[in-house]
């Protein structure tokens, strides 16, 4: 008998499955563009992970504009989160979809990233992460630190 791997994942997930978490944030991030451009946008996000134990996976929703008057582009991704619980930190890996959108265009890519979250109370964590965005030959490369406040629901 044949099981598909997609079968043993819905099998693990529905069985390990604890708690859903659902969340909303902002996030003030600083983009510096392989062409040496820089931009401070400001960024809501949203999403909801799954507990898995000692992991977590989920999915996260993020708009970002220009904090600053003449920024070049809004930034728009969809991730998919993973974290690991090391006690007082939970280690991140990110990866998705995103969408520049300024004055020069609009252009869309993948980004990946990695980051920290620790919790400051039952419902605020605070978040660092590294965003890196791959535009591919028409958009310009970019790489985004991010200091964010989560708050869970």
């Amino acid at each position: 008998m044949k099981i598909t791997p997609i079968a043993i994942a819905v099998a693990l997930l529905g069985s390990t499955a604890h708690a859903q978490d659902t969340y909303a944030g902002v996030s003030f991030d600083f983009g510096v563009a392989d062409n040496d451009n820089s931009q401070t946008v400001a960024t809501l996000l949203g999403g909801a992970t799954y507990d898995l134990g000692m992991m977590t996976l989920g999915g996260e929703v993020e708009y970002g504009a220009s904090a600053v008057l003449g920024g070049d582009y809004d930034t728009a991704r969809l991730r998919l989160l993973g974290g690991y619980d090391f006690g007082t930190l939970t280690a991140l890996a990110s990866i998705g979809g995103t969408s520049f959108s300024g004055d020069a265009g609009d252009f869309t890519g993948f980004n990946f990233g990695l980051g920290v979250q620790t919790q400051i109370s039952n419902a605020l964590d605070l978040r660092g992460e590294v965003i890196r965005d791959v535009m591919g030959d028409d958009g310009v490369d970019a790489t985004t630190g991010r200091i964010a406040a989560i708050y869970s629901f």
